[in-house]
């Protein structure tokens, strides 16, 4: 009963405080570099965790460090997308690096990391295509993003089809097979490991669409950081899916089509809901400092897991881990 009246405490503070900082900046009451704001997304962090284990050892001072969040979010949240008064532009940015990356596409490398404002604005559109061979059995895919829109939607004939269309930078699709299972793994994400977007007049388009072999047993690793994801997996097999998003909308379909999944979700500010087939059955395991749940028709078990009803005898089933920072989460069956 605490937690939840902590939850309603939060998203009120919470949203107060960020219409009182929008109303502030827009009026220059303020003169601050807000940007600089983004660079202390670890307090919330510790927060996080500090208010998790007071409200699971029942302590009052829970309500203190549930206040402290809710100015905390909206601050952070605030810094990530920044105004330049001197232009009138907004200004995003984020890191992405891989130690691991050897291999880059090739149509990238006459990108200017950092493009002149006259180019920005101007959509760039790109399709990435692999070939389907005949002896693929299973596949990887790992794809990462910033901020925009990202889709998983109905299958193609080839290995994989992503199509994409961004008013800064490039992305890049590299495809290994390795020499003795010949399992191909694809990493599609943003060709620039350092993304500095400036917005003029919200003049910002960054979009991919990704299409997928429905003949492959899948393992899928996605990372995004702030926008909108929709992954309707609902037609693949997928043995393993990982999906981590930071301050997102992420709508995830699964299917029935693999004897067992698992599935790792990692949300900071998100609202994510999942769609879960209902011949299949489902157990869920979650933690997280502040999350609204909403999962109808599971039943809490002794050590705090979730499931459906039938979970033990169902001969296809769904394994879900979510581990949530300030998170809407909500599972329905479909």
């Amino acid at each position: 009963m605490q937690r939840r009246r902590n939850n309603g405490l939060f998203w009120g503070i919470a949203l107060i405080t960020f219409g009182l900082l929008i109303v502030a900046r827009r009026a220059d009451w303020i003169d601050f570099d807000w940007h600089s704001l983004a660079n202390f997304w670890p307090v919330l962090l510790i927060l996080a965790g500090v208010n998790l284990i007071l409200e699971r050892r029942g302590n009052a001072a829970s309500l203190v460090t549930t206040v402290l969040l809710a100015v905390a979010v909206p601050f952070t949240l605030f810094g990530l997308f920044s105004r330049d008064r001197d232009d009138s532009r907004y200004e995003f940015r984020w890191n992405d690096h891989d130690d691991d990356d050897d291999n880059k596409a090739g149509q990238t490398d006459d990108d200017d990391d950092n493009a002149s404002d006259s180019d920005q604005g101007k959509v760039r559109s790109s399709t990435f295509t692999e070939v389907m061979e005949p002896d693929t059995r299973e596949a990887v895919l790992k794809l990462a993003g910033g901020a925009g829109r990202f889709t998983i939607s109905e299958p193609t004939a080839e290995l994989i089809k992503a199509d994409t269309r961004q008013t800064i930078g490039n992305y890049s699709m590299t495809v290994e097979r390795d020499p003795t299972t010949r399992i191909p793994t694809i990493e599609l994400k943003p060709a620039e490991e350092n993304q500095k977007i400036r917005l003029k007049d919200g003049d910002f388009e960054n979009r991919v669409d990704v299409h997928l072999n429905d003949k492959p047993l899948w393992t899928i690793d996605v990372g995004l950081g702030a926008g909108d994801a929709d992954l309707d997996l609902s037609q693949y097999a997928i043995k393993e899916l990982k999906v981590g998003v930071g301050a997102s909308d992420l709508d995830l379909k699964l299917g029935a089509k693999a004897n067992q999944m698992d599935v790792k979700l990692d949300a900071g500010v998100a609202s994510v809901t999942v769609e879960v087939p209902k011949e299949v059955g489902c157990r869920i395991k979650k933690d997280g400092a502040l999350n609204v749940n909403q999962l109808e028709g599971f039943t809490e078990t002794a050590d705090g897991e979730f499931v459906s009803p039938g979970y033990d005898t169902a001969t296809k089933k769904i394994n879900i881990r979510f581990d949530g920072g300030v998170s809407s989460f909500t599972v329905k069956r479909y």
